[in-house]
């Protein structure tokens, strides 16, 4: 993996510029900020791990119990989809005054639970005409619509030089412009999805990027980093190697969601060298019913499983869970109480780890078992199951006599390692440990399901 991150078009800031936002970051831990080269962000002047969620709804206090929820449970932000549940309904170009002050609160309500927002400024289904039998499809009521007044004709008119376009990059500008002194916005996320839109295709989608890059740049005086998505059923190269696009993101969706996000976030790194940021996940892309596993009567074990892979996968953040975390209620379900405390327990395990130089380690492990490390030379995290734990069922069952061998990074030889059980967070017990050949060999204690361990060099 490719320690240095390239952002051509993002000035450097001098020195005085850094040491004045690292002060600014120390005295409000809320502020974020991100580095070119680093592949975390920054909380309170520290690289960070983040959890989040997909929180939504079609009225502001509806997000109140979620944004609670979150910085409760220590998660520190939230992707907020602009044009879902709370939708503008201004023409094409035009800022609609109210839907933007309803988001307004929104952030602010954030501010106010120690949560940073990545706001996605459109979302595929409202460029995409249903004509591939999709199950979403709003293009018919879109505002850049003909048949809604607007200048479109075809979905995919956004993607090329026309008045389509011309009138989204106008209203992008003009938020971006709006929003951009708020100190706890991460990033900007200009299309969540673009894959999906109807007569997409990788060429366009990257030449729109590139457009929609160099706008938002000039109306954003703070530089925040710029991402995009797609669904997960295609990889564009191009797109994640444009130098529009700092920051790529993967939609992991599997039944075996662990193995999924360590797998496509590993995957993503390894071949273009950027930070990886996990937008939305979830056991099934499928809406919920009865027969999914989204509502498996124990797909919480499914769910805890993927949370922790977030945090040893190599990815920015973790959790970020699609239907569990307010878009169930357009199914008139409530997964978000069995689900609001999730991360908690990994939230309690990574407090106070800094991420500075964290990336994955190579991890030998016991047949029968799954999982991932990763470290600097100083600190290294890990979380291993039970291979046999599986869905529908998800059984936890008594391990014993497993061990582990991770790679150090650094020369250090002795090692103290915690082990941590995983349903609360907590430490169950520790040992010392010495480095040979630059492996480590952990010996891991009995443990039910899942079992984590936090391994500190010590000092000379």
């Amino acid at each position: 993996m490719n320690s240095q991150l390239n952002a051509p078009g993002r000035p450097a800031p001098g020195r005085r510029q850094a040491a004045e936002s690292r002060a600014d970051q120390a005295a409000d831990p809320t502020q974020v900020s991100f580095r070119p080269g680093e592949f975390y962000f920054r909380l309170g002047g520290r690289q960070a791990f983040l959890l989040g969620r997909n929180p939504t709804g079609w009225e502001v206090q509806q997000f109140a119990p979620l944004l609670q929820w979150a910085g409760g449970a220590g998660e520190r932000m939230v992707r907020l989809h602009l044009t879902a549940g709370m939708v503008p309904s201004s023409p094409a170009g035009e800022v609609d005054e109210q839907w933007a002050g309803s988001w307004e609160r929104v952030f602010d309500m954030a501010a106010e639970n120690g949560l940073c927002v990545l706001p996605v400024f459109a979302v595929w289904a409202d460029w995409n005409d249903g004509s591939q039998g999709e199950h979403w499809h709003y293009w018919h009521r879109n505002p850049y619509n003909a048949a809604q007044g607007g200048p479109g004709r075809a979905p995919a008119e956004l993607f090329e030089a026309s008045e389509c376009q011309e009138l989204f990059l106008k209203w992008l500008a003009k938020l971006v412009t709006r929003w951009q002194a708020r100190g706890n916005i991460m990033a900007w996320e200009v299309f969540s999805e673009l894959d999906l839109v109807t007569g997409s295709s990788e060429a366009r989608a990257v030449e729109f990027v590139e457009r929609t890059a160099a706008v938002v740049r000039n109306a954003d005086a703070r530089h925040r980093p710029i991402t995009v998505s797609l669904s997960g059923l295609h990889d564009w190269p191009r797109l994640w190697q444009s130098n529009a696009v700092d920051l790529v993101q993967v939609h992991p969706y599997s039944a075996d969601l662990d193995q999924a996000v360590i797998s496509s976030v590993r995957r993503h790194l390894e071949r273009y060298g950027k930070p990886v940021l996990i937008g939305e996940c979830g056991l099934s892309a499928a809406p919920p019913d009865p027969d999914s596993l989204t509502m498996a009567a124990r797909a919480s074990v499914g769910i805890r499983h993927a949370i922790w892979a977030s945090a040893v996968s190599g990815a920015m953040n973790g959790r970020m869970l699609w239907w569990e975390d307010g878009y169930d209620q357009y199914h008139q379900l409530d997964l978000r109480t069995r689900y609001r405390d999730s991360c908690m327990p990994v939230a309690r395990f990574l407090e106070g780890v800094e991420f500075e130089g964290f990336r994955p380690l190579e991890a030998t492990i016991s047949p029968g078992l799954k999982g991932a490390a990763i470290g600097n030379e100083r600190c290294v995290l890990g979380w291993f199951r039970d291979a046999s734990c599986t869905p529908p069922e998800w059984a936890v069952r008594p391990v014993r006599g497993a061990n582990v061998s991770i790679e150090t990074a650094g020369k250090a030889q002795g090692w103290r390692v915690e082990f941590h059980e995983t349903t609360l967070g907590h430490p169950l017990s520790a040992a010392a440990v010495s480095a040979r050949e630059g492996k480590v060999t952990v010996a891991l204690p009995p443990f039910e399901g899942s079992i984590a361990i936090k391994m500190r060099a010590e000092e000379r």
